[in-house]
This record gives structure tokens, sequence and C-alpha cells, in this order.
């Protein structure tokens, strides 16, 4: 056999790390005093936010046929994890497939990485922190590591439109490495095992678009089953299983090979690896609706405010994107709230008619508003643009008096580019949690974080997050 070759003649492991082993060698080596400081300081803005939506989101359909079904199949509210929000303990993993759906279930949650990693990599490190009384400095390079991870696999498949326009929900398909890298580091694996973690995670990942097509709950489930998968490929390697270290890069059965063919850059991967951490490429939102249509929402903002126009001045709006935006987000017919927050036409009109899209403008739905309907008949998207990987559709503003203007957002509120302040970034949590944990839990929760870094048990901060809990260390 020809030497450096195996049997079908790919190289062999003997000669260059693979993908996974190269993420694996450098995050199973670092330590939180390694890292940036604005690196740290972001991770504990996710981690307000991502609890914030935890908590809001317990309660929710979606999370409670899931703890319908634990209950169904023997499962006991028993074990070392908290559920967020409410009343609750489940083993880590059950746990973080629970706070991870609730995390995503109000389409509240940060993106950018995999899509919606917070969703899916900070549950999965709490569930196993709280397991092992971890620290809150160990928590926050978890965290950092997670999001590294599933941002860096979702580049080297393509990045988010390509690899999303095959039908994959990327928050699915790449958060399970994610959560897997987090819960790996929170754990102390060496570079083998961690690299096995990785390996167990993508050999059983997934998540497809079909939600859209009738508005099922199986997109806020998509994080949680990503967790939960982390997780147990996480405890699976401790246990001993081994996973392919060739789990993203094989030719043939590899992740990026079989999901996304035709499109993975896999050198993409490890572009920069220890030099940018891709954390600082996510987002938090400012709307309640899928993030896509944020650039829309702030562009027909400013257009309005452009011409000092009302939303009664209205005439036209015009939505120019490509056949991708008609396909996820021409939606006359909202019988949900999944299908408002993925309707162009609900989404501008509410927006142009209340000046703002937090949740209360999708908890009732405004359907049954005139003025809602109106400016949603005359909303249209049209397919006419060509959209490169980071751009979002242009609107164009036409009013009664025969005045028009286009504006195209690059960076919405919330991007990275163009963040949220630190100050806005607290009163979203705060309208979220305060309704349901009060002032001065909330108040706890928000000083915890903000001093994480010192916190010697973890569970000091989880506690506060499920309602009359006391402290049980």
């Amino acid at each position: 056999m020809e030497s450096g070759k195996d049997a079908v003649g790919a190289p062999s492991q003997a000669a260059r790390p693979t993908i996974s082993e190269q993420l694996a060698g450098f995050w199973s080596g670092v330590s939180a005093d390694s890292l940036p400081d604005e690196v740290l300081a972001a991770a504990k803005r996710f981690i307000l936010d991502t609890l914030a939506c935890c908590v809001v989101g317990a309660r929710t359909e979606a999370v409670e046929a899931i703890l319908r079904a634990l209950e169904a199949t023997g499962e006991r509210m028993q074990g070392p994890a908290r559920l967020w929000g409410r009343d609750g303990m489940l083993p880590a993993d059950r746990a973080a497939l629970v706070n991870a759906t609730a995390a995503h279930a109000l389409e509240l949650d940060d993106f950018g990485g995999c899509g919606h990693s917070g969703a899916v990599v900070i549950p999965s490190v709490f569930a196993a922190a709280e397991q092992t009384g971890a620290s809150g400095r160990d928590v926050l390079v978890s965290v950092v590591a997670g999001y590294d991870i599933a941002a860096r696999v979702l580049e080297g498949a393509g990045g988010y439109r390509r690899h999303n326009d095959l039908g994959w929900h990327s928050s699915g398909t790449c958060g399970s490495f994610g959560a897997a890298a987090g819960v790996a580091k929170l754990l102390g694996f060496d570079a083998d095992l961690f690299a096995s973690a990785l390996g167990i995670a993508g050999t059983f990942t997934g998540g497809t678009w079909a939600f859209l097509a009738d508005g099922a709950m199986t997109k806020r489930f998509h994080p949680g089953k990503a967790a939960e998968t982390g997780v147990c490929a996480a405890y699976l390697a401790q246990a001993g299983m081994t996973g392919p270290h060739h789990v993203l890069d094989a030719p043939w059965g590899g992740f990026f090979s079989t999901y996304a063919p035709m499109i993975s850059e896999p050198d993409l991967a490890v572009a920069e690896l220890g030099q940018s951490f891709r954390i600082l490429r996510s987002g938090i939102k400012p709307y309640a609706c899928c993030r896509t249509i944020h650039a829309p929402v702030d562009s027909l903002f400013l257009l309005m405010e452009a011409f000092s126009a009302s939303q009664e001045e209205i005439a036209e709006i015009i939505v120019h994107g490509n056949q991708q935006t008609v396909l996820q987000f021409d939606r006359m017919h909202v019988g949900n709230l999944l299908d408002a927050q993925f309707s162009m036409q609900y989404c501008l009109a509410v927006a142009a008619l209340r000046g703002k899209l937090d949740l209360d403008q999708f908890e009732p739905l405004q359907t049954n508003n005139p003025e809602v309907l109106r400016l949603m008949s005359i909303t249209r998207i049209v397919p006419d643009r060509v959209l490169g990987p980071t751009d979002y559709a242009a609107v164009e503003l036409v009013l009664k008096d025969g005045r028009r203007g286009e504006r195209q957002v690059r960076f919405a509120k919330g991007h990275a580019e163009n963040p949220l302040s630190s100050e806005e970034v607290e009163a979203k949590a705060r309208s979220l949690v305060e309704p349901i944990l009060g002032r001065l839990a909330t108040d706890d929760i928000i000083d915890f974080i903000g001093a994480l870094e010192s916190l010697p048990d973890i569970r000091r901060l989880s506690h506060l997050l499920v309602p009359g809990d006391v402290l049980r260390l």
C-alpha cells in the first residue's frame, strides 16, 4: 500500500490532524486566563440573554409537550440540573433538552454562530456544570469553546445561507457540535476525548426546515435536540465510547461531504483558530422574529423616519429579495406564533403600526386589527435581487402622496457590527425575567453574571432561575 494512504486512497490519520483533532487540540488546552477580556465579556452578555429567553420560554407549548413525553416514557423529575423558569430537576441531557427548547421557543434568542448558538450551547454547559458544581470561570471558557466550534462547523459547511438553502436547519445540524464542545471543555477532556465527543455528536445530528409548511413546533425543538445530543456525546466519550475523529472531513460519510455536498469549505472551520473567536460574531435580537426579517424592519423604520410618515400614509411596501426570501417569508396567512415570526408581511405591518416588534406584538397575534390586515395586504416580496452571504433584502416604501424611497440595511440592530448596548441587553433581560422571577431575583441574576469569573459554584446562579427555589448545595 502506498505510504501515507489508507485502503481507499484517503490520507491516513498520521498524515495530518483531522479538523476535529485541530479544534479539539486547541480548545482542550485553553484556559479562561488566556482568553481576551472582550471574549469573556461577550460570553457574559450571551449568557444573560439566553437565560432570560429560557425563563420566559419555559412554559410554552413546545416545552410542555417535551415534559409530557418524558413523563409518558417513565422519566422522573429527578436529577442534578434545574429547569429554568419553572420547578423541576432532570438528568443533565434531559435538562439541556428542555432548557434549550425553552430558549428558542419564542424566537428571542441570539443569532449567528450555528444559527442560534446560545440556545444550544449555554443550556448544555450549565446542565453539566450543575452536575459537577463547576465554577463560573469554567462555565465562561466552556461557553466560548461551544460558540467557537458551532460557528466553525457551519462555516466549513458552506456558511449559514448555503447550508440552510439545502433544507438543513443549522441550529440543529451544527449546534450538536457546539454543545458537545462546550460540555467536553467543562468536563476537562484531553484532546483525544474531546475529538471523540465531536465525532459522536456528528454521527447523529440533524434538523430540517419542513416546519415552515405548517408552522409546526419542531423548529423550537431543534436546539433542544442538538443540546441533548451534544451532552450525551460528551458523556459517552467520557465513558469510553470512541467517536470518529474524521467526522467532519471524511470524504464519504463525513459531515461536510454528507450535509454540505459541493458547497463545503472545510479549511474555514480552522481558519484563524485561536486568533479569531467566533463568539464575537454573534448578536442579540431586539425583535421577536426570525433574524433575517430584522434588516427589512430596520429599513422600514429608517424610511418612515426619513419621510416623517405614519403608517396611515403608506400605500405600498415592496421587499426586494431573492427566491429564498419568498420561500421563507412570503406568508399572508398567519395562523400561529411561528407563522407570524416568519411572515414578512406580518412583521412589517405590525412594526409600521406599533413602531416596535417585541413579544407583545406577537402574543396575542394582531391579525384581528384592520390596520394590520391593510398593511399586510399592501406588502409584497419580489425576487429581483442577487443576495450575497451577508446581504439582506431591501425595502421600498411608497406613500400615498407619491413619495417613495428604498433602503437596504446591512447590519441590523443587534448585529456584532451594530450591537445592542449593555443597557439594552440588560433592559431586554429584565423585561423577560422580572414578570416571572421578580425584581430582586432579576437583580441578583444580573449581578452574578456580571461577576461570573469569581463565582465558585454555578449553582449559586442557576437556582435563582427557578421561581421560589432555595439554594441546595
